[in-house]
């Protein structure tokens, strides 16, 4: 997690009790990041607080609530832990654990792009952690990005940022109802996503991930040039196709290109179901396994080598 020392002209840090604020680490929409030394338990955590506008009685500090409970059940090495929620001075915050590394958005902006072996390994870690978090907690993250996956100083690769976590089943019992407007992230969202007519499940994040992972090896986007409705519609249409990752890095395997193809089918129902299949493939793609084709006849699937835009 990047951060910079507090200056004269960096926002105010907060002053909440046993926290020494040491750099703000990040800022979204709705809440600050900040690296802090904490007293009580005697080392650095990330430190999460709402911004004043939200702290009322309103849906984004439900969210807020909502992302912090989530972090709390999850316990796995995979994804970012959070140690609790607190309120002080009429500021919402919650601590969480520290990362000491980077997130794969600023090494892409570095290195342009990643070798096949490392999307590997970036994927049969992300799918373990959201295999846990879907079939032990109900949990969709709902916002799979290179942003939003870090590794720490001793290589370990973590998920961050359930913002826009999707929960299957209340904790009441009983079903959420399906949301009324998009949440994602536009370059990487999956088709129901946007569609918001049916329920996400791990598939959207399958979808997600095979996007990032068509990023993090090739450099390009999915869909590149498009702005964000832009984006959003390719997504959907059965139009709209992706260019071939090898057009971009040759070196890359066809058992790879093949699991990017398996985890991006638009129809989620021909995807590939579960995140144990995702695992199985890179296990199989390791030992340089060459699967059989996917229908690439049904408008479901992606078709690799038709262009959806250049770039």
């Amino acid at each position: 997690m990047e951060g910079r020392r507090v200056s004269e002209n960096a926002e105010t840090p907060p002053d909440l009790p046993g926290l020494e604020m040491v750099s703000l680490a990040g800022e979204g929409g709705m809440s600050t990041v900040w690296k802090a030394f904490d007293r009580n338990r005697g080392k650095f955590v990330a430190v999460k607080v709402l911004k004043t506008e939200f702290t009322a009685d309103s849906e984004e500090l439900r969210l807020f609530k909502e992302e912090e409970l989530a972090m709390e059940r999850i316990d796995h090495p995979g994804i970012v832990k959070s140690f609790g929620m607190y309120t002080s001075g009429g500021k919402w915050y919650f601590v969480m654990e520290y990362v000491d590394g980077y997130n794969f958005a600023s090494l892409l902006a570095r290195k342009r792009h990643l070798g096949e072996g490392d999307c590997l390994l970036i994927c049969e870690s992300v799918a373990s952690a959201l295999d846990y978090a879907w079939n032990d907690h109900g949990i969709v993250h709902c916002d799979i990005k290179p942003a939003n996956i870090m590794v720490d100083s001793s290589g370990v690769v973590k998920i961050a940022d359930l913002g826009l976590c999707h929960t299957f089943a209340c904790l009441a019992g009983g079903r959420r109802p399906v949301p009324d407007h998009v949440t994602g992230t536009p370059a990487y969202i999956s088709p129901e996503q946007v569609y918001g007519d049916l329920e996400p499940d791990c598939r959207a994040d399958i979808y997600s991930l095979g996007a990032t992972l068509y990023h993090l090896s090739t450099g390009r986007l999915l869909f590149p040039r498009l702005d964000n409705e832009g984006s959003m519609k390719a997504h959907c249409s059965d139009a709209a196709q992706a260019k071939d990752p090898r057009l971009y890095r040759a070196e890359l395997s066809e058992g790879f290109c093949q699991l990017l193809e398996a985890m991006l089918v638009k129809d989620r129902d021909m995807r590939v179901q579960t995140w144990k299949d995702v695992m199985e493939m890179c296990v199989e793609i390791e030992k340089g396994t060459r699967f059989k084709p996917r229908d690439t006849s049904s408008p479901s699937s992606l078709a690799l080598g038709v262009s959806a835009g250049d770039d």
